[in-house]
């Protein structure tokens, strides 16, 4: 990563309400949202799922069932970079529809975070500087029992986000987040 780029969940991390989660807690949930990632991940890849912890199975059930809805063929996406705004993201996958691309960012908590638009509104925005015409913003919350899976669609909202950006820079910067929000 760029050196002195802010992340795209760094910002919205003092918005979340996830400082009052016990740490223990915290770090438990972002585990299973890296687990989970790179099993679906490695499904995408067709590179298959092993050595997978039994309590994730329903989040892979969940996520296969919003794959195979309409036999959608997904991408991984990449890492993009802002210079003007030294911002830097990456959703968990595109997939092509009519002329542009639906922005993918899946989720593995048990309810939905208000940061949630925001930062599918700051991934879209990078996407689109990097040559991508985003056509729609969804993440998708995985269901820890394996049933369907909760889409959400969000309107883009840039702005929003560069409020909170400014804040964040102004305000919370050096504080130590670890980047947790990421895969919560």
């Amino acid at each position: 990563m760029r050196k002195n780029y802010t992340r795209v969940t760094d910002a919205l991390y003092p918005f979340s309400g996830l400082q009052k989660v016990d740490p223990f807690m915290l770090k438990n949930a972002a585990e299973r949202g890296t687990k989970v990632h790179e099993a679906c991940s490695a499904i995408i890849n067709d590179m298959g799922v092993i050595d997978l912890d039994q309590k994730l199975f329903g989040y892979i059930k969940s996520f296969q069932m919003w794959r195979d809805k309409e036999h959608r063929e997904i991408m991984m996406a990449e890492r993009w970079y802002c210079d003007k705004y030294m911002l830097t993201g990456e959703c968990d996958f595109l997939y092509k529809e009519g002329k542009g691309f639906v922005l993918v960012d899946l989720k593995t908590p048990a309810k939905e975070s208000k940061t949630w638009p925001l930062q599918g509104s700051a991934y879209a925005y990078l996407a689109k500087e990097a040559g991508i015409n985003i056509t729609r913003i969804e993440f998708i919350k995985l269901s820890r029992e394996g049933k369907k899976p909760i889409v959400y669609e969000y309107e883009y909202d840039f702005e929003s986000y560069l409020k909170c950006l400014d804040v964040y820079r102004m305000f919370f910067k050096d504080m130590d987040n670890e980047n947790i929000l990421e895969h919560i």
